[in-house]
């Protein structure tokens, strides 16, 4: 959850925030004018953090130096396609080595690297879930700025 103060009145800051979402291809799931904003962004298949299928919420309240603006962000689909993709390479892999090679201890050193680096993936896009929400938040406040 990451929050941010805008010197702008609630509605100004709900329309440019709307504004903003809408130039970054965000799908608007649902909406309480000048209250509250939820949107769907990015694709199940990225293992970009910033592109990756996630659920944003922002939620606007009146303040003294503006607007609070607190925003969410949560991923959709926990494990994304692509590491779904990956795990079936990793099990045909593993299949085809245990018959080659006849050694279940290779067969699981390589179960074993391949879990670790899809766990690494996974856990790097999670870390950086907020990356776009934080940019959003920083597209907001250059437009304060503007008078």
């Amino acid at each position: 959850m990451i929050e941010k103060v805008v010197s702008l009145e609630t509605q100004r800051a709900y329309g440019e925030l709307r504004n903003i979402l809408i130039k970054n291809n965000c799908r608007i799931i649902s909406e309480e004018p000048w209250k509250s904003i939820v949107v769907e962004h990015g694709y199940p298949s990225s293992l970009s953090p910033r592109e990756t299928w996630k659920k944003m919420s922002f939620y606007l309240y009146p303040d003294e130096g503006g607007t609070r603006i607190i925003g969410s962000s949560q991923i959709i689909f926990p494990i994304p396609i692509t590491i779904i993709n990956y795990l079936m390479v990793v099990f045909i892999i593993f299949f085809i080595g245990e018959f080659f090679i006849h050694g279940i201890w290779s067969a699981a050193l390589i179960g074993l690297i391949s879990v670790s680096i899809i766990y690494e993936a996974y856990y790097s896009l999670y870390r950086k879930r907020h990356l776009f929400l934080e940019e959003v938040f920083k597209l907001l406040a250059q437009k304060a700025e503007k008078p």
